[in-house]
């Protein structure tokens, strides 16, 4: 799996003042908010983007204790290898693998020094969107001959 593509492809931000936050990310970036809760819980989806510059989108809940942190989601062709290699090098998984309905699987879990990961494997196994020109994020993809290699980077 070390040959797959893992973007950042989500991240969630815990709030205390979630209308503040909201407030302060439009203002300062741009970001456009949507509810989107679900059951109990409060849920906004942020679009980062724009029609002509694609962003990584996420989304913001409200803070249900101090140690919520930021995460990152990376996309992995396998949720499960993801989680293995983590405790494999020193991490553990601290949130397993659920199942997002129509979307995939996500978990979290936690570097050596701590660090959240967010893990996520979309349920078309990362195909890539509108015929093969946007990542996971949305984000569009260059037009390359090796848009399929998955040889290791050369550094």
């Amino acid at each position: 799996m070390k040959n797959a593509t893992h973007e950042i492809s989500h991240f969630e931000i815990p709030a205390k003042d979630p209308e503040k936050l909201r407030n302060f990310y439009t203002n300062v970036f741009g970001w456009k908010f949507s509810n989107t809760a679900k059951q109990d819980m409060q849920y906004w989806s942020i679009k980062t983007g724009t029609k002509h510059i694609p962003g990584v989108n996420g989304g913001m809940y409200k803070k249900g204790s101090e140690n919520q942190t930021v995460v990152n989601y990376i996309s992995t062709p396998s949720i499960d290898e993801s989680m293995a290699e983590i405790e494999k090098e020193g991490g553990h998984i601290t949130v397993g693998k659920k199942e997002i309905e129509g979307e995939g699987f996500t978990a979290v879990g936690v570097d050596p020094e701590g660090n959240a990961i967010g893990l996520f494997e979309s349920k078309n196994n990362g195909v890539f969107k509108r015929r093969g020109t946007q990542s996971q994020s949305g984000a569009d993809r260059i037009r390359s001959k090796h848009r399929n290699d998955t040889r290791a980077d050369s550094k």
